[in-house]
């Protein structure tokens, strides 16, 4: 079986921020070797610039290309001449680079798309647009309509002040301890199922700086019914997925939803491996997919941003 791994700070050749490529690069290799081990061949494509990354790693199973001068037309050429089974897409929700990459992916019907379609990709992508599908059925934070407004001081002179405009949402700020939870969603056409893999501890700081995953809490069961709910209202999901919430006290808000790969799965210890799981995930719905959790590992940035894992 042939799968396509793409994921977009490894592979595109776009310039990205180096927290970005740390993040990308962590699920690409996390998800890169899952594929291996369990035997699946991958064609993948990795900008020149990180090809020394996978310079050393020969595996008769792998196939990496360079995308050349555009990305896009490489993943398009490698979708229509390679005989490819499945596809997995990494990549932002931001500037629509990952919706419209899995817009690409649905062109080929011969492709079975591992993560989520398009359709879900437009909900859960879209802030504003989640909290509009969610805020009826669990706790959120307050948001605002889509429109400029102006962020001043209290006392203050002059005319200072800052724009934000319907590029941001504005919310209600909500204290508490930050975490996620891991989903495998099952998109059928008469049924979704769901499989909560597991809780984890976010680290941030103005940004994500690391997680400890697999964690227990006196309130995971309740984080994860509360998330379910909120998986529950947007169609399209599939694959893995991802819910951040915020838990203060007994009250638990639902923040986002990733309708991807996110930076969490580098610590997540299971058997038999996310890609199987992924993969058995669209070939075998009749079936419940059955999978064990094991410890998980805690992962954190250093000084120059690169991650460091404690166990």
């Amino acid at each position: 079986m042939k799968v396509l791994l793409f994921e977009y700070a490894v592979g595109s050749g776009e310039i990205v921020e180096n927290t970005i490529f740390e993040e990308g690069k962590l699920m690409y290799d996390k998800l890169l070797n899952d594929f291996l081990k369990e035997g699946y061949s991958v064609i993948s494509i990795v900008d020149n610039k990180n090809s020394n990354y996978y310079s050393n790693l020969k595996n008769r199973n792998l196939e990496i290309h360079a995308p050349e001068e555009n990305y896009k037309s490489k993943l398009n050429e490698l979708l229509s001449n390679r005989d490819i089974d499945m596809a997995l897409i990494i990549a932002p929700e931001s500037d629509n680079i990952l919706y419209d990459l899995t817009k690409i992916v649905e062109k080929y019907d011969n492709v079975i798309n591992l993560g989520s379609s398009s359709k879900g990709i437009k909900i859960a992508g879209n802030k504003y647009l989640t909290y509009n599908k969610i805020k009826d059925y669990v706790k959120t934070p307050k948001t605002f309509p889509l429109k400029k407004y102006i962020v001043k001081e209290i006392d203050g002179c002059g005319g200072a002040h800052q724009i934000v405009d319907e590029n941001y949402i504005v919310q209600e700020f909500v204290e508490g301890k930050p975490y996620s939870i891991s989903f495998i969603v099952q998109n059928m056409d008469y049924d979704r199922k769901i499989y909560p893999l597991c809780l984890n501890k976010q680290y941030i700081n103005k940004k994500y700086c690391g997680g400890e995953i697999n964690i227990s809490h006196p309130l995971k069961d309740e984080i994860i019914k509360e998330s379910e709910k909120a998986l529950k209202r947007i169609e399209g999901l599939n694959g893995y997925v991802g819910v951040d919430v915020i838990v203060n006290n007994n009250d638990i808000y639902i923040l986002e939803i990733n309708p991807r790969i996110t930076t969490s799965v580098a610590g997540l210890n299971i058997e038999p491996s996310l890609a199987k799981l992924l993969v058995d995930n669209v070939s075998k719905k009749e079936k419940e997919l059955i999978y064990k959790l094991n410890n998980g590992k805690k992962f954190v940035r250093d000084e120059t941003g690169k991650f460091i894992f404690k166990r």
